[in-house]
């Protein structure tokens, strides 16, 4: 249950004091607010160093996982993990690459760009990836799941690059 102390430290130690200005209109941070009825938030605006790190904390808040508690509290209103009601948060970005460490396809998800279906060597479970994405694994564990990742993107990037919309756009016009 120290593992949100833990993160909240790394963080205040680690990040600049100017983060909530770098941070500003860059970044969406996606929140389940618990009331009535849990409803996803996105915050993308913050008035302090300490806002983004509390955003961060709250966004990845599993109840009884990062702290004892069922809920955090964020800009004073109970909340968990924004994973529950917007697992792939909107964006208004032009282009966007979404990337999810868990197989898109096999959860229903659309629009996922690099996921472990990217690769057909990629074959961990979507169960192990449940537990590593939980339960701290060993280095090797970590090094492989680095690895899978690193192969995902790759076959993801040589499937969109630049040339091959090129070639795609010559076929139809020929």
């Amino acid at each position: 249950f120290a593992l949100g102390a833990v993160l909240k430290d790394v963080l205040e130690k680690f990040l600049p004091d100017d983060l909530h200005i770098r941070c500003n209109g860059r970044i969406r941070v996606a929140i389940t607010q618990l009331s009535w009825r849990p409803r996803g938030l996105l915050v993308d605006q913050f008035d302090s160093k300490e806002d983004v790190i509390n955003a961060i904390i709250t966004s990845s808040f599993i109840p009884g996982y990062l702290a004892p508690r069922p809920a955090t509290l964020f800009r004073n209103r109970l909340c968990v993990d924004g994973g529950l009601t917007l697992f792939m948060p909107p964006t208004s970005a032009s282009e966007t690459v979404r990337i999810c460490a868990f197989p898109a396809g096999r959860l229903g998800l659309q629009g996922i760009g690099i996921s472990p279906d990217c690769n057909p060597e990629n074959r961990a479970t979507p169960r192990q990836l449940f537990n590593w994405a939980l339960e701290p694994a060993e280095d090797e564990v970590l090094d492989k799941l680095y690895e899978l990742g690193y192969q995902d993107a790759a076959v993801w990037a040589e499937q969109n690059s630049p040339e091959s919309t090129v070639k795609i756009e010559q076929l139809g016009t020929d």
